[in-house]
């Protein structure tokens, strides 16, 4: 971890539908990182009180309460969790920019991924998604990580930024469509090993206590490829 100071996390609560979705970035850094929390899957409070801006931020989830806080959007509360825990940068602007633009990058492929699962025509989106957008988008990932890739085996640090979260679960995500989805990304495919391996993420991956469901749409959990 970075050498910057560690702020502890009180009374955490985790607010998100019982999928993995959007939720399971922020599940794998409170796991990773050995911070106890509570989760809230009450749907039904979200819709009745969305418009309660204090609770509520831009009117949506994932929500993180944490030391009184009450955060919104996935990259902001990764962010949060990062610094308070250790898994900062190093001060180095350039390093930081790879991490920035890996999380903008994951955001990327993460909404155009959704947009293809909810959509009506999902049974038709999704093979040309996986057999032709992913792979473009994987090239650009590992493309990165070749050139930027710490002696730890990380993105940037020698240690997880926080983007990569983001992107451990998302190629969680994809394989269901696509088993082999990195069968021709080697540097991807040792990284994901890398993370796979760390021991808050495995306990977590072999507890059973993960979601079945990726997303409300049951087009996600589909071989398509």
């Amino acid at each position: 971890m970075s050498s910057a100071p560690i702020v502890e996390l009180r009374d955490v609560e985790l607010h998100y539908f019982a999928i993995c979705g959007r939720g399971e970035p922020i599940r794998l850094l409170l796991e990773d990182a050995g911070v106890p929390y509570v989760e809230n899957n009450d749907g039904d409070a979200f819709f009745a009180k969305k418009w309660d801006l204090d609770e509520y931020r831009f009117n949506q989830l994932p929500r993180l309460k944490v030391n009184g806080l009450n955060l919104a959007q996935l990259d902001a509360i990764l962010r949060y969790i990062a610094k308070a825990r250790g898994y900062g940068g190093n001060g180095n602007l350039e390093d930081e920019a790879v991490a920035d633009m890996l999380a903008v990058a994951c955001e990327d492929l993460h909404v155009t991924y959704l947009s293809k699962v909810y959509s009506p025509d999902a049974a038709n989106l999704l093979p040309p998604f996986a057999k032709e957008h992913v792979p473009k988008v994987l090239k650009q990932f590992e493309h990165l990580l070749q050139q930027s890739k710490s002696p730890k085996g990380y993105f940037v640090y020698d240690h997880p930024s926080f983007a990569e979260f983001h992107l451990y679960y998302l190629l969680f995500a994809l394989s269901h469509l696509n088993p082999a989805l990195l069968a021709n990304f080697p540097a991807l495919s040792a990284w994901r090993e890398t993370m796979s391996a760390r021991q808050g993420i495995k306990a977590y991956e072999t507890s059973g206590r993960r979601r079945e469901m990726l997303n409300a749409a049951p087009t996600a959990q589909m071989r398509v490829v």
